[in-house]
């Protein structure tokens, strides 16, 4: 059972967007109160003030608000301007005001084809680097994460003082491990990942193509699928039918609630991730699932897996397509070292990054 917490509430907006490890996770494991709004709820419960909506509220007459679902000390994930508005009320009304980041939102627009598609420009970036300065406190998911925001912040309002930094990490109840999906066929080597990771996903392509070809694996892509007509030029349709060469099966994007209660069809899982100031402020959540699932790991060889995986002990790094091909070819031939990769991944998950962690890093945080 998890400890009675229920001086916190986390506020989260839910689309398509993956609340458990964030919200949903931690929550659980300090006793702390979920407070899920839509994205429509949202657009218009936060802006009127209301009594019956997903995010309750009412002003008072002497410039103060009511939040009747609200207790203790909240955790807004991702600030903007409006949620910045609201947690300030909430301060006014003597709650510890904490935001939650999990990726870097101030980056160069261009590098992230999320913040690119939303038109997401520096006044924006500014808004968000501004509301989320004004919380009491913050939860990065990375140390990298927690440095970058902070010199942004310290450049950005010189001589303010800035709220009090935190390091939660995506660790996980051993409770809420899915039960790995035994092999009935060829050796499955898979990518998984959305569509922000459209220029990664190009650096597993000689791996997956050796795998497949050379070895008759079954090589598995699942959310963003790269074979999948991009664009109408000669170059994008090209991309696409080579794609379709490397890839055996393609697994669509899923609903994140309808994801995490199942594991991910793997016994070699890749994470290429390019190296740039957006992907660096990502997190290792993927070696995290793959060791969940019972896959051997081959990542990038940065500091978003360099700082978790040992090489050679819990999982392979690579510096490049061709190391990252010799790396699953590796694999694919040594059973022992992949078994003794997953043993080894799976017992630092357990005992490292587990509910024990979780409870103290979101305790710490938050309480």
């Amino acid at each position: 059972m998890p400890p009675s917490n229920p001086a916190v509430t986390f506020i989260a907006i839910v689309g398509g967007n993956d609340l458990f490890w964030r919200v949903e996770a931690p929550a659980k494991a300090i006793g702390a109160k979920q407070l899920i709004v839509t994205e429509e709820e949202a657009n218009r419960d936060f802006l009127e003030p209301n009594n019956d909506g997903g995010f309750r509220w009412q002003p008072e007459n002497d410039g103060f608000a009511t939040y009747p679902d609200v207790e203790g000390n909240v955790v807004w994930t991702r600030p903007d301007g409006i949620r910045a508005v609201h947690a300030d009320a909430m301060r006014q009304n003597g709650h510890l005001i904490v935001a939650e980041l999990d990726d870097n939102y101030i980056a160069d627009p261009m590098l992230n084809i999320f913040t690119r598609a939303n038109h997401y420009d520096r006044e924006k970036q500014t808004e968000h680097l501004t509301a989320t300065a004004s919380f009491d406190r913050i939860v990065f998911s990375t140390e990298w994460l927690r440095d970058h925001y902070w010199k942004a912040m310290r450049k950005t309002f010189p001589g303010k003082r800035l709220p009090e930094s935190f390091v939660c990490r995506n660790n996980i109840d051993e409770a809420d491990w899915p039960t790995p999906i035994p092999r009935d066929g060829p050796l499955r080597v898979t990518w998984m990942g959305s569509p922000s990771h459209v220029w990664d996903v190009h650096l597993a392509w000689p791996a997956l193509m050796h795998a497949k070809n050379n070895f008759g694996c079954e090589t598995i892509v699942m959310g963003y699928d790269p074979s999948a007509i991009q664009g109408t030029s000669e170059r994008s349709l090209g991309n696409s039918a080579q794609w379709a060469k490397a890839i055996s099966r393609v697994i669509p994007w899923q609903m994140p609630a309808d994801y995490h209660r199942q594991a991910v069809p793997a016994d070699i899982g890749v994470c290429p991730l390019i190296r740039n100031e957006q992907t660096l402020g990502k997190s290792d959540v993927k070696f995290v699932e793959y060791t969940m699932s019972g896959a051997a790991t081959v990542a990038q060889n940065n500091e978003v897996y360099n700082r978790t995986i040992v090489h050679g002990e819990t999982g392979l790094l690579a510096g490049s397509p061709q190391e990252m091909l010799v790396a699953v070819e590796r694999l694919i031939r040594d059973h022992k070292l992949r078994e003794m990769l997953v043993g080894n991944a799976r017992q630092y998950v357990r005992e490292e990054r587990g509910l024990k962690q979780l409870r103290e890093e979101w305790g710490q945080a938050t309480g």
